[in-house]
C-alpha cells in the first residue's frame, strides 16, 4: 500500500477496505481522498452550527458521514454520524459543540496526513 495507505491503517482506519472499494487503484483513492478534505461541506457544516440552522447542518454532516464511510475514515465518519443522528429529525444545534470538537480533531489529523 501508499505511504498515505499505511498510515491511515495505522490510525485505526480501514484503508484495506476503502481500497477494496477503490478497485485497488490507490492513485484514485488518494486524488478523493486529497479533493474530499477540501470538500465544501465542512466549511457548510461550521456556518450551519454556528447559524443555528439544523436542517442545514444535518446536510453537511450526512455528506461528510457518506464520504467518509467509503473512504474508510472511520474517526471522522463516526464523529460525522455523531453529529448527524441528533439532527437527523430537525433536532436543535444546542449542545453539539463537544461533538463539533470532535469531529475537528478527527479532520484536522486527516489534514496532517495530506501535507
Amino acid at each position: 500500500m501508499s505511504e498515505l495507505l499505511d498510515a491511515l491503517a495505522s490510525r485505526g482506519n480501514d484503508a484495506s477496505g476503502a481500497l477494496e472499494r477503490f478497485l485497488g487503484d490507490e492513485a484514485l483513492y488518494e486524488t478523493c481522498f486529497r479533493q474530499f478534505l477540501a470538500d465544501p461541506a465542512f466549511a457548510a457544516l461550521e456556518a450551519a452550527l454556528d447559524s443555528g440552522d439544523g436542517a442545514a447542518a444535518f446536510g453537511a454532516a450526512h455528506t461528510i458521514k457518506g464520504v467518509a464511510g467509503n473512504l474508510g475514515l472511520t474517526e471522522l465518519y463516526r464523529a460525522a454520524c455523531a453529529l448527524a443522528e441528533p439532527l437527523r429529525h430537525g433536532g436543535s444545534t444546542a449542545g453539539l459543540e463537544p461533538r463539533r470538537q470532535a469531529l475537528g480533531r478527527a479532520k484536522a489529523a486527516l489534514d496532517a496526513l495530506a501535507d
